[in-house]
């Protein structure tokens, strides 16, 4: 043989290829995963060619016929409901697409625009939850994202079910939290879980954990080959709540729970991302949480720089970023003015709010405060808010005149001498911070209906939080009844008339007088009401507590139909028999025919003796 350079080679130190096992010489290397582990295969793709399409198809027969289903709907309305409705979240553009082939099974939900409303009566906040306005980044995506796929014949050697992917996308959205309603979310999760068992202590929790954590060697385990949760921005705010019901109270003392009042920080949270997981259900849930708890850690410098008693400086920063790009980029003068006046009356009403809450604190009278309270519920917006802080000047510069003789007066019927003494030096108080807190509410409703009118002009009206999709329910009742739009529009006119008194309930409304006339009766638990609507406000027209209501009949007479009243005076007085006009001899049947059930379950629960329990709640 001839070697290197044409010299021969010893036959003894000869080298040549030769095929230890017949074969084509082609190999394929795949990466696949077989549950929690990897698996890496290694085949020859010409001699094991005919061989692996027929075990394919032997798979396919055995698997079955592939198929899929898509369900899409235009909207989906979900409350939640304790002792009232809690929150109604909508969900608009619903599109679920569900999959499955011999190799996996597949999930896909997209929801276009959803929002959720605070659905409690008083509230500050009447939205919880809303996608941000179109001018946002990202807000011609689908508002929510999911994606599931799930490997379809998993090893039945684990406990344990295998997915391929889990990803969640969020688009940004304004989040805007209420201390009530977290307090009654909390008792209603309480009492779905069993939370009146008595709570273990510190070594007793510990123990359970072990022993939770020893059974859950046998618990089912979950494998994802990829979790990716991806939240975009977050605009979140906090609304504290003045007065709270005794059981929120205790709840609130039991937590520990102190929260501060702030609006819009955006919080801008990392996203979640892990491969390869395999754990308990709980256990990933706890790591989930645990990283969306330390990235909301590292945003706290944005919410204490939009809290309240600042002033929420990094929204005054925004608004003239906001203005001043405006003047820069597109030569628009009134954008900035816009900008700075909303900036600068958001934070001046912030800040006085916060001061006249903080002397309410310290003056220490619940009636005072109540009254306070209805006024600033009822301002809306504009002349409504002017109207608000005007009364709340009066209210003060009255309650700063008798707050001596009042708290003197109460302290000494109540507790004698001693009782006096302390009447009087909180009577010295409120004399001076009663006037100080109607002007700092004069000054905060002004600054909040400059900053409305402002807002108005700004590109999506940043931070208004719109207006609920659904008026809240009439009034909670024993078994929950389908939602009445005619209804829920009742109640929020009797609360309109009533001075916002919750406490007072809805039991029959209707139309008696079409238009021009437009007369409409309204029947509570307590009053009967005829009003009228000019300007869209309603104005009452005749108004009788159900106490007085003696008689109610319908007759007919050369004029037309009426309701024919007996409204018992005052002393000294007799029975005034006023009539009401109606269009048809049906409507004033039904008319007299609900005021007389009416009267009829105000003097039933009169004269029921109620548990104490039941008592408190009502």
């Amino acid at each position: 043989m001839l070697g290197l350079m044409g010299r021969s080679v010893p036959p003894e130190q000869v080298i040549w290829w030769r095929t230890l096992r017949p074969g084509s010489g082609r190999l394929a290397v795949s990466l696949t995963a077989d549950g929690p582990t990897r698996l890496i295969q290694i085949t020859d793709t010409v001699t094991a060619d005919t061989g692996t399409k027929r075990s394919i198809e032997e798979d396919t027969e055995g698997a079955g016929a592939e198929w899929s289903l898509c369900v899409s709907v235009g909207g989906v309305g979900v409350s939640l409901m304790s002792r009232a409705e809690l929150v109604y979240a909508l969900c608009a553009g619903v599109r679920a697409e569900l999959a499955r082939d011999a190799a996996a099974a597949r999930l896909t939900l997209s929801v276009h625009d959803m929002q959720w409303d605070n659905q409690l009566l008083g509230t500050p906040s009447p939205v919880l939850l809303y996608c941000l306005p179109s001018h946002e980044p990202g807000a011609g995506l689908p508002a929510l994202h999911v994606s599931l796929e799930m490997q379809r014949a998993p090893p039945s050697r684990y406990n344990a079910l295998y997915f391929n992917h889990l990803l969640i996308a969020l688009r940004p959205i304004a989040v805007r939290l209420e201390e009530r309603l977290i307090l009654m979310m909390w008792r209603w999760f309480e009492s779905d879980a069993g939370a009146d068992e008595e709570q273990p202590d510190e070594a007793e929790y510990e123990t359970r954990r072990v022993l939770l954590e020893l059974t859950a060697l046998h618990a089912p385990r979950y494998y994802f080959a990829l979790i990716k949760l991806l939240p975009s921005q977050i605009r979140l705010s906090m609304f504290t709540s003045n007065k709270l019901d005794s059981e929120s109270s205790a709840l609130k003392r039991r937590l520990g729970l102190t929260l501060i009042r702030f609006e819009d920080a955006a919080v801008e949270l990392e996203p979640f991302v892990r491969t390869h997981s395999f754990d308990t259900a709980p256990a990933l849930a706890r790591r989930v949480l645990r990283h969306f708890m330390d990235e909301l850690k590292w945003q706290a410098a944005k919410i204490l720089g939009s809290v309240d008693f600042l002033g929420n400086p990094l929204g005054f920063v925004a608004d003239v970023s906001e203005g001043v790009s405006g003047l820069i980029l597109e030569g628009n003068v009134a954008a900035l003015l816009q900008n700075l006046t909303h900036g600068i009356s958001n934070s001046a009403a912030k800040v006085t709010e916060t001061l006249g809450d903080g002397l309410e604190r310290v003056v220490c009278d619940e009636a005072h405060e109540e009254t306070r309270r209805r006024i600033r519920s009822g301002a809306a917006a504009g002349n409504a808010r002017i109207s608000a802080g005007l009364r709340g000047l009066g209210l003060g510069i009255l309650g700063g005149m008798t707050s001596l003789v009042k708290h003197s007066y109460e302290g000494a019927t109540s507790e004698g001498l001693a009782g006096f003494i302390a009447g009087v030096g909180k009577g010295l108080v409120g004399t001076v911070t009663k006037p100080v807190i109607g002007v700092l509410d004069l000054a905060a409703e002004t600054a909040a209906a400059v900053r409305d009118s402002s807002r108005r002009g700004l590109r999506g009206g940043r931070g208004a939080g719109g207006e609920r999709v659904r008026a809240p329910r009439a009034a909670p009742a024993a078994l929950v009844a389908r939602y009445s739009a005619d209804a829920a529009s009742a109640a929020a006119v009797l609360h309109t008339l009533n001075g916002h008194d919750y406490g007072e309930h809805v039991v029959a409304a209707r139309t008696v007088r079409d238009t021009p006339h437009d007369i409409r009766a309204l029947l509570s638990d307590t009053h009967l009401r005829i009003y009228t609507r000019k300007n869209d406000r309603p104005q009452v027209v005749m108004e009788t507590h159900l106490s007085n209501l003696v008689s109610c009949s319908a007759v007919s007479a050369e004029g037309g139909h009426f309701v024919e009243l007996g409204v018992r005076g005052g002393a000294g007085e007799g029975v005034r028999r006023p009539r009401v006009q109606c269009d048809s001899r049906e409507l004033a049947a039904w008319l007299a025919r609900h005021a007389a059930h009416a009267r009829q379950l105000h003097h039933d629960r009169t004269h029921t003796l109620l548990p104490p329990e039941r008592d408190a709640d009502g």
